[in-house]
C-alpha cells in the first residue's frame, strides 16, 4: 500500500482473521497507531462483520456468551460452556458475540455479527455453535453437518442467497485484548496468523463491514455474496434495514 499509493510508512491497529475480507485500519503515525490500541484495550470500538450462514437464522438479536479455547497446533477455537453461573472454564477465555439476522432466502441467512470481546475464530466457533455455521467455512463444517431450520440445505460454495441489501453499508467493534506480543487468543495480534488452510482456498463469507470509535467511524462496502440478488425472480426484503 506504501508503494501503491504514495503514503508514508504505515502501523497496522488490528489484523483480520485468515480468508476474512472487509476493513482493516492503518495509521500513519506510530502516535496515532498508539492512540487506536489504547481505545481497543480500553474496549471503546465496536465492530460489525456480516456472514452468510447455513439455514434460517432466527429472527431478533441471538447472543452467545461462551468461552472460546484456541487451539495453536490446530489452528481452530472451540467452544467451552461453564458448567454453572460465572463459572469460567480455566482453558478457555470469555467471549460474548451478538448476532441479528439481516436476511435470508430459506436455505440461507445474512447475518449481522457484533463481537462484544475479541477472539481468534470467535464469530465462526459462535455461529456454529448456536447451529448456523458459514457456509464455505470448511474448518468448521463438518460433510454430515445438518443445520437447524433448513430442509435438505448442504454447503455448496456457489449457491447464491437473495436478499435486498445496499451495495456498500457500515461496519464497527470493540476488540479487547490487543498485544504486539503473539496471544493465540488475540484477533488483534499482527503476528498471528491461524493455520489449516491451502494458500488457494477463496475467501470465507466473513466480511468486516465497519469500525466505530468515540468520535470517529470507518467503513466498506459489502461483499459481493451479500448483496442484492434475486430468487425465483422475487426481491427478499431485509429483517434489518440498512443503518444510515
Amino acid at each position: 500500500m506504501e508503494a501503491e499509493h504514495g503514503l508514508t510508512p504505515l502501523f497496522p491497529v488490528h489484523r483480520l482473521d485468515r480468508l476474512v475480507s472487509g476493513l482493516l485500519i492503518f495509521a500513519k503515525s506510530a502516535e496515532r497507531a498508539e492512540c487506536f490500541r489504547q481505545q481497543i484495550e480500553a474496549n471503546l470500538l465496536q465492530k460489525e462483520y456480516v456472514a452468510k450462514v447455513v439455514g434460517v437464522f432466527p429472527e431478533g438479536e441471538q447472543t452467545v456468551d461462551a468461552n472460546v479455547n484456541f487451539n495453536a497446533r490446530e489452528g481452530r477455537s472451540t467452544v467451552e460452556v461453564s458448567n454453572g453461573p460465572g463459572k469460567a472454564l480455566p482453558s478457555g477465555k470469555q467471549a460474548c458475540t451478538k448476532f441479528q439476522r439481516i436476511c435470508t432466502d430459506g436455505n440461507h441467512s445474512i447475518v449481522l455479527c457484533k463481537p462484544v470481546t475479541g477472539r481468534t475464530h470467535q464469530i465462526r466457533v459462535h455461529l456454529k455453535h448456536l447451529g448456523y455455521p458459514i457456509a464455505n467455512d470448511e474448518l468448521y463444517v463438518s460433510g454430515d453437518f445438518c443445520p437447524r431450520s433448513s430442509k435438505g440445505t448442504s454447503i455448496h460454495r456457489e449457491t447464491s442467497l437473495a436478499c435486498s441489501l445496499p451495495s456498500s453499508d457500515p461496519d464497527n467493534s470493540a476488540e479487547a485484548d490487543l498485544k504486539f506480543g503473539i496471544d493465540p487468543m488475540c484477533t488483534n495480534c499482527p503476528n498471528l496468523a491461524p493455520v489449516g488452510y491451502d494458500g488457494d482456498e477463496e475467501g470465507l463469507w466473513l466480511h468486516c463491514v465497519r469500525y466505530t470509535g468515540p468520535d470517529w467511524c470507518y467503513e466498506c462496502p459489502y461483499p459481493e455474496w451479500a448483496s442484492l440478488d434475486n430468487v425465483s425472480g422475487k426481491k427478499m426484503k431485509p429483517d434489518v434495514p440498512p443503518e444510515n
